[in-house]
């Protein structure tokens, strides 16, 4: 099959990685697969994987011209399926595709992440886009927001991630924390510092890395100055190839108030770190058996999560080197690149 993935975001989301990765496990399972952003990151990184990548403007909504250069370049490469991320790629190359009888697919990130009105309610019935998603919790979500969309038009393949042939590391006498989300508030960065805090001023010996930039970028370093934490973390801003860093650390932080199912999460149990995160969206449908007790509800505070990371730090060596391997089995079994790539195949030759 030919797919042609389309992203008209300008930021680094979960989707872009996603799609990164899938493209290039289609490309190893023989299809011909072509990304169109706007991003130049996004397509650098693409080319540096060998898959076909371009950027184009996307234009205003509906634009006439828009519509018709997307017409044409679908007609050049006359794609089996285009998966699309947010509204705006359906409002210019999903018409064209329509125009076409290209089947459409919408990747849906979040369960509310269109919005209820009319004007999606018209396109939906227009377009009829089949809706995919990474998880049951935004699928049934999603459902729910838009009663207009049919079941029967939705389906669920899980986001998988490349096996990670690294030696697990354990080897530091400081707790290696990292997180990689970006930097804005509904990430929970914020809240995740108060506990680090409380963790300094009680002597433990840690280290927190913060991968990622967002609004909340200088609120959040004037505050770890102010909690005297500067000599425990390390800011290393948007990172191009996070595994180098994921493969140093022990534990993955994940304080999100709001998330489907992160990629983020994903890479790090790929590389075997211990998961820590907030019971939030499909964060669930991923967890490994015998963690729970690190799937901490919404409404804790600080303190709770200052418990958790403790307990982490005070593990022996082989014990954390065991609960690591643990996860990392957890993801090779259930959420393979590969495996679920292949799925991602089938479901589209079903959709078209």
């Amino acid at each position: 099959m030919k797919i042609a993935f389309f992203n008209a975001t300008t930021g680094w989301g979960g989707v872009k990685t996603w799609t990164i990765d899938v493209a290039e496990e289609l490309q190893n399972l023989g299809h011909n697969v072509v990304l169109i952003g706007k991003d130049d990151r996004f397509r650098n990184r693409a080319v540096s994987k060998n898959i076909r990548a371009f950027n184009v403007k996307f234009g205003a909504d509906f634009s006439p011209i828009r519509i018709i250069k997307f017409l044409l370049f679908l007609q050049k490469e006359q794609p089996d399926a285009i998966i699309v991320n947010v509204s705006k790629e359906l409002r210019t190359v999903g018409i064209a595709a329509k125009l076409l009888g290209i089947p459409l697919i919408q990747r849906i990130g979040l369960p509310k992440d269109m919005k209820r009105c009319a004007k999606v309610q018209l396109l939906d019935k227009i377009l009829r886009p089949h809706y995919l998603f990474p998880c049951n919790y935004n699928r049934d979500g999603m459902l729910e927001h838009l009663p207009f969309v049919k079941k029967d038009r939705t389906s669920t393949v899980y986001t998988g991630k490349p096996t990670r042939p690294n030696l697990l590391s354990t080897s530091s006498d400081t707790i290696q924390f990292v997180t990689t989300s970006q930097l804005n508030r509904k990430k929970g960065h914020a809240e995740l510092m108060e506990a680090m805090s409380l963790l300094a001023k009680q002597g433990s010996p840690f280290h927190w890395h913060i991968v990622g930039t967002g609004t909340e970028e200088e609120l959040l370093k004037k505050r770890c100055s102010e909690l005297n934490l500067s000599e425990h973390v390390t800011w290393h801003g948007w990172v191009q190839n996070v595994f180098p860093l994921l493969e140093k650390a022990d534990c993955f932080v994940l304080p999100s108030f709001f998330e489907g199912l992160p990629n983020t999460l994903l890479e790090a149990m790929s590389c075997g770190l211990i998961p820590i995160a907030r019971d939030v969206g499909g964060i669930h449908e991923a967890w490994p058996q015998g963690f729970e007790d690190l799937l901490i509800a919404k409404a804790e505070k600080a303190s709770t999560w200052a418990s958790r990371l403790q307990e982490i730090i005070e593990l022996p060596k082989e014990t954390l080197f065991q609960k690591k391997l643990s996860v990392k089995q957890h993801m090779e079994t259930n959420f393979n690149i590969t495996t679920q790539a292949a799925m991602l195949a089938e479901e589209i030759k079903r959709i078209s």
